[in-house]
């Protein structure tokens, strides 16, 4: 599947990252921890129990949309990790990778 992007999904502890590295090396593309490309604001925020706004939340998705559209634009196929838990945050990576792509 040349230039596909598979985002897994889901909430913390779920085991995104432990499936989403093991389907990658099987298939033979790269993998990308969605949580690396979080600010260090972020980070920090996370680390001390304080919840994450939307705002916090938008420059994180649209890091990932652009690598999104980056793999895409080039036929590379890559999976990543991503919450998303909310559709308007699968809305904005969709809409990212378009706007990027």
């Amino acid at each position: 599947q040349q230039g596909t992007v598979w985002i897994f999904m889901g909430v913390c502890g779920c085991g995104k990252s432990t499936v989403g590295s093991a389907f990658a090396e099987t298939i033979g593309c790269k993998f990308f921890e969605g949580d690396e490309f979080h600010s260090k604001e972020n980070i920090d925020k996370m680390q001390n129990g304080v919840p994450l706004t939307d705002e916090d939340r938008w420059p994180w998705l649209d890091s990932i949309a652009e690598v999104v559209a980056d793999h895409s634009t080039r036929m590379e196929s890559a999976v990543i990790t991503c919450s998303a838990l909310k559709r308007i945050y699968r809305e904005r990576l969709v809409g990212g990778a378009h706007r990027y792509g």
